[in-house]
């Protein structure tokens, strides 16, 4: 007998780890995931960092969703960061135009600075 929750469903949790306050976002972040999300955590809650590397999908509600979070810490001068994006969804980010968001790549000790 199936229990009827959707495995594949998303959610976005208030969460922290050693380095302080993080959103976790895992699953399918779609409209009725950010729409629960809205609706239980005020926009004050929102902390400057949201792991991704559970999401298996996004669409343009859960974009729109990481454009919302990243307003708030660019008010204070700061940018949200994004944690563990997965490959398959750094393309959409792209398109979306919230290439900002990625995780820069750390420096590459074997290759020369740029003059």
């Amino acid at each position: 007998m199936s229990s009827g929750l959707d495995p594949a469903a998303g959610e976005v949790v208030p969460d922290e780890d050693e380095t302080g306050p993080l959103l976790r976002l895992s699953g399918r972040i779609d409209r009725e995931v950010v729409r629960r999300f809205r609706l239980l955590v005020p926009p004050s809650a929102w902390p400057d960092r949201a792991d991704l590397s559970a999401v298996t999908a996004i669409d343009a509600a859960g974009l729109q969703l990481l454009v919302h979070l990243s307003r708030k810490p660019e008010r204070r001068g700061g940018r949200l960061r994004l944690l563990a994006v997965p490959g398959e969804l750094q393309p959409a980010l792209v398109r979306a135009g919230l290439s900002r968001l990625l995780p820069r790549p750390a420096p590459d000790p074997d290759r020369p600075a740029r003059p």
